[in-house]
């Protein structure tokens, strides 16, 4: 199969956004630009939908979505899988559209070997759940982590088997950068490390990529093993003016404070967004499990 016919498969898992979507794309075309210019993904990205609204009738179409999702993968057109970003909770139970996701990554995704799975914000999330981990909102007096901020790195994601991180995450001297600044907009956590039977079973060891003082887990990899997940509770593929605008409608939505809000505005205008450094990393762990 020619490569020209391979592709990303860049699950968007979230509806129109009005007021950003028609600004900057949706979720799913954020993460085919940060892919495109990462510059070190083999593939392009083609998008899915495979989030609707509970008010339409959409039963056949999401039919139809994981029918030439799941052929792609087994045909070898596919090559990986990206999960975005999604105003959704990966733990909302009910919702058509994330028990047909859950089903998908339990049946299909997790038992395939040596095939990348991407995860972004709820798509780390909806992965974590999937792997046994508790997945739910912050505590109160936490609460939301939002604007650019600052994560703490593990420097065993150096260490991992095919490490995306070593050409990304170094600097001109060749020392582990520990610190990265991204993206951040959510309420909801994972809060812990996918318990020990799942490793047994899959055979396959998680690491955490790093941490907040709002979050512990700000992203998993997979250390070794034939399971191949790489996620982050940040959004690499957010601009910083996007990322001004989404706060900007949170805020006035009544979810933050005046004062929260205005900390965030000022965090994301003085610390340099590094949401290209991840995605060369994500661009990096797409590409590394095709041959």
């Amino acid at each position: 199969m020619e490569n020209e016919s391979k592709h990303v498969a860049v699950l968007t898992c979230d509806t129109t956004f009005p007021g950003i979507t028609e600004k900057y794309g949706d979720f799913g075309d954020n993460v085919i630009d940060m892919l495109e210019k990462s510059g070190t993904c083999k593939y392009p990205g083609r998008k899915y939908q495979v989030a609707f609204s509970e008010r339409e009738a959409y039963e056949d179409e999401l039919r139809e979505v994981y029918v030439s999702l799941e052929e792609g993968i087994s045909n070898g057109s596919v090559v990986g899988v990206v999960l975005s970003g999604s105003r959704s909770d990966a733990f909302a139970e009910g919702v058509q559209w994330i028990e047909r996701l859950d089903r998908f990554l339990k049946a299909f995704l997790f038992v395939r070997d040596r095939f990348p799975i991407v995860g972004i914000c709820f798509g780390h999330q909806i992965i974590a759940k999937n792997l046994g981990c508790k997945v739910g909102r912050n505590a109160p007096d936490i609460g939301w982590e939002c604007g650019t901020s600052t994560i703490s790195l593990n420097n065993d994601i150096l260490n991992i088997e095919n490490s995306p991180f070593t050409k990304t995450l170094n600097d001109e001297n060749g020392c582990f950068i520990e610190h990265v600044n991204l993206v951040q907009m959510h309420q909801d956590v994972v809060f812990n490390l996918p318990p020990p039977d799942v490793a047994e079973k899959r055979k396959t060891t998680i690491k955490s990529i790093g941490s907040t003082n709002k979050c512990s887990i700000q992203g998993l990899v997979t250390d070794s093993g034939p399971l191949k997940i790489l996620t982050f509770q940040g959004h690499p593929e957010f601009s910083t003016s996007e990322c001004l605008d989404i706060l900007d409608k949170t805020h006035k939505a009544g979810a933050i404070s005046t004062n929260f809000y205005e900390k965030c505005i000022y965090n994301t205008g003085i610390l340099n967004n590094q949401g290209s450094l991840i995605g060369q990393a994500i661009g990096i762990y797409l590409s590394s499990f095709d041959s």
